[in-house]
């Protein structure tokens, strides 16, 4: 069992090393690459989406490799693969060294996360909550990376902090090649991942969903935060921040209220929660109250992408890996359609409109989500299962 949970714990501190580089790297650099390299909006949404369909493409390799290979090995790859990201944002002479970084980004992406959550899923066995651990680690190394950064930058520039998070990419690297080894597992099942998609897709289709009004209410908030209340990167910080204090320490607490309630109960109570949000950003007054609503979609997150992680898991059996790129590709597809949509929506209709748009597919999930875990099969409250 220790040598489990010193595994469960290195596996982590990686994960949060690079989750909390990766965040402020997406803020950074369609900011860097607009304003140092001349990059056209045109030309910093093909960035974005050049990493976005790398790692969505990744995936499903990232997940057989995490079912044959060693997975901190492979995490570990993708952590260096990560590094190498921002490093070569930091030396990039042009927009084509700033492409080129991306798709290290992307496939980097695909093998940390995806190995990373079914290393996570191996401590199953043991604590019903790792998930919860592993979101709360990723969630504060997300906003505490954030005070540095934003200190940093005017002395470093932009291409000294990028540097700074490939350092700390690296160090991730280090820390997962340093975790405890565990012999891969073959799977003892030869079906295909189409099969895997059809027999999982209840529980897909409403990550997607949820992803969908996720990453809308995110782009949603910072456009609003931006243009209507003028605020500064700073200020928008700010707002952020009691939203990620609460993703930091409340995963742990509301997954004791899962196991006492039932996922069917808290998924649908979270995602009202969330909708009330959404709908109550469309009358808030001022960046206070904005900060106050965001904890409540804030603490909806931390109690549904758990739930999500902790039932592929448990319906993946020996195919931990590829369930876990399959949950990864409905969440960027997801999230891919909900910037799109909300990035239009924000432009061509009102304010009010967008925010009930957004409600409304959140509160479809608040019904979808119990109903998905339901037709699987997925027991109520978490259990322990098998190390795969």
């Amino acid at each position: 069992m220790g040598s489990t949970v010193t595994r469960h714990r290195g596996a982590t501190l990686g994960a949060a090393l690079v989750g909390g580089s990766a965040d402020v790297l997406d803020f950074l650099v369609p900011l860097w690459v607009g304003t140092e390299l001349g990059a056209t909006p045109a030309q910093i949404g093909a960035l974005v989406g050049v990493e976005l369909a790398l790692s969505f493409a990744a995936r499903p390799v990232a997940g057989r490799l995490a079912d044959t290979r060693e997975r901190t090995r492979v995490a570990a790859a993708g952590a260096l693969l990560y590094a190498l990201s921002c490093l070569g944002y930091a030396l990039a002479p042009g927009l084509g060294a700033a492409f080129a970084a991306s798709v290290a980004g992307g496939v980097g992406g695909a093998l940390l996360w995806v190995s990373v959550r079914a290393v996570t899923a191996e401590r199953l066995a043991e604590d019903d909550g790792a998930f919860a651990d592993l979101y709360s680690a990723v969630a504060f190394a997300s906003w505490f990376f954030w005070v540095p950064s934003l200190v940093l930058l005017p002395a470093l520039g932009y291409r000294g902090v990028l540097a700074a998070l490939g350092v700390t990419c690296l160090v991730a690297a280090v820390t997962l090649l340093r975790t405890v080894r565990r012999p891969p597992t073959a799977p003892a099942s030869d079906a295909t991942a189409w099969s895997d998609v059809r027999r999982l897709s209840p529980l897909l289709g409403v990550v997607g969903l949820t992803s969908v009004a996720e990453a809308g209410v995110g782009l949603l908030l910072l456009l609003h935060l931006q243009r209507a209340f003028e605020l500064e990167v700073h200020e928008i910080a700010l707002v952020f921040l009691p939203g990620g204090i609460a993703m930091t320490v409340l995963p742990r607490v509301l997954h004791r209220v899962t196991a006492r309630h039932g996922r069917r109960a808290v998924y649908a109570t979270a995602s009202a929660a969330s909708a009330v949000f959404a709908t109550s950003l469309a009358l808030a007054p001022g960046p206070v109250v904005v900060a106050a609503l965001w904890v409540l979609t804030a603490a909806a997150w931390a109690a549904l992408t758990p739930i999500h992680e902790a039932a592929v898991a448990e319906l993946s059996g020996t195919r931990t890996g590829r369930g876990m790129s399959l949950l990864g590709n409905a969440a960027l597809a997801g999230g891919a359609v909900g910037s799109v949509v909300a990035g239009a929506l924000y432009g061509a209709t009102s304010w009010q409109a967008v925010c009930a748009v957004l409600a409304g597919v959140i509160a479809a999930g608040a019904v979808a989500g119990p109903l998905a875990l339901r037709r699987l099969g997925v027991a109520d409250r978490p259990e322990r299962v098998p190390a795969a």
